[in-house]
């Protein structure tokens, strides 16, 4: 199968760097929707190229995700004390990616804690699935969605029910939920005094952090929050933010922006809607059609497609530590990462990975060595380049950062 026009529409839509989701792991997943599609590749990639819900359900493929209520209690601490001192003003709180629900409503529960009614607060959920919102509208979770304690404020705000346990009517309402693809822009209009945006910079590549740093820049007020992922505070925000000395919190604020930037002109999707464009859902969504029973012949064709199935051992080890990452357990997934290494031999997205989990522990010396073997095995490697690029800027060294820069350009141009 060829990755490559896959990778590019990923890439262009979303900024996913096939990289940082393992190339194993996006065949397994093209695989599975090729089957359930009943396409062969070149009818899959034509579909994929004209429905944007389809690109939603490869992605739900690829993209392993890990919510539940009130995960991580400190950022909600630092929400709670940051919107009791504004109790004076209407209080607005984006949350994107939303995934199924749990984080948005998490927020409005800690609003209301705080002492806000439901009409001085907004609270705006924004995701690329509709799957996935249309769970988060129904408000009914299975105890998969309750991992951490609840505080005292939510603990009314559930009844058990057959299927787990539902959530409160007041707190449902209090959520606006819109599908959107917030790499393009799709985003509601205003601005917001706390941003959500948690466990999707690292699928990333770091053109589209930096659209993400720019967007959210314009969409956070002047003295606003931004809560990312355990691993997600990297050199590519530092142009926009700052950190708040709030443990574990992970939370950044608006700062003045520096003058020097990665690239020249710095990455941004034209958007395909305006920001003031996410389409909010209706309260009832049409159920979507199933599409009619494919041809044998597509069958066949797709039989063929299929006969090499991709190691399902590496892309779960893969996803594994991805997962790690997410939950901040960073010294367990870089042992992991480099077990695999040792086991199976160098390859140059691991080797990236590593880079990365290095780069998230504050071990900047070990990054680049791990970014420099990354390059080693594949010289074209874009996502180690740009990251070994932001490195050595920030240690001073611009000569060798713009020699990887122009090596950026190439590859892109290529």
């Amino acid at each position: 199968m060829n990755l490559e026009p896959f990778h590019k529409i990923l890439n262009k839509a979303l900024g996913l760097s096939p990289d940082s989701l393992g190339r194993s792991g996006v065949k397994y997943a093209l695989s599975s929707r090729m089957r359930e599609t009943g396409c062969d590749e070149k009818k899959y990639l034509s579909l994929l190229r004209s429905s944007t819900e389809e690109l939603a359900e490869l992605v739900e493929e690829i993209v392993v995700p890990e919510t539940w209520f009130f995960r991580d209690s400190n950022p909600f601490e630092l929400l709670f004390d940051t919107a009791f001192k504004h109790r004076n003003r209407k209080f607005r709180v984006l949350s994107a990616p939303c995934s199924t629900g749990e984080e948005p409503y998490s927020i409005a529960m800690t609003l209301m804690g705080a002492g806000f009614d439901p009409a001085s607060f907004q609270v705006d959920g924004v995701d690329i699935s509709r799957r996935a919102l249309q769970k988060a509208r129904e408000g009914i979770y299975s105890e998969n969605s309750f991992r951490s304690n609840l505080p005292d404020y939510a603990e009314g705000c559930f009844q058990k029910c057959e299927k787990g346990r539902k959530l409160a009517e007041k707190v449902k309402q209090s959520v606006n939920f819109y599908a959107g693809n917030i790499v393009e822009g799709c985003l509601p209009a205003g601005r917001y005094d706390a941003i959500f945006c948690r466990n999707l910079l690292i699928y990333l590549d770091d053109k589209a952090k930096m659209c993400l740093a720019t967007i959210f820049n314009e969409k956070l007020k002047s003295d606003g929050l931004l809560f990312v992922g355990h691993a997600e505070i990297l050199p590519v925000f530092n142009d926009w933010f700052t950190p708040v000395r709030k443990q574990g919190a992970f939370a950044l604020k608006k700062g003045k922006r520096k003058v020097a930037s990665l690239l020249k002109e710095p990455f941004c999707p034209k958007p395909e809607c305006e920001l003031h464009k996410a389409v909010q859902l209706k309260p009832q969504p049409q159920k979507r059609k199933r599409s009619a029973t494919p041809p044998v012949h597509a069958a066949q064709e797709q039989e063929k497609v299929f006969t090499q199935k991709p190691d399902r051992e590496n892309i779960l080890s893969v996803k594994e530590i991805k997962i790690l990452a997410d939950q901040g357990r960073t010294t367990e997934a870089l042992k992991l990462c480099k077990d695999i290494l040792e086991s199976k031999g160098p390859e140059s997205e691991l080797l990236h990975l590593c880079g990365l989990l290095h780069e998230a522990e504050g071990n900047i010396s070990m990054a680049e060595e791990y970014y420099g073997k990354a390059l080693y095995l594949e010289p074209q490697h874009v996502d180690s380049l740009i990251h070994l690029a932001l490195l050595l800027e920030n240690k001073g060294d611009s000569h060798k950062a713009e020699l990887l820069r122009n090596r950026v350009r190439r590859a892109e141009n290529r």
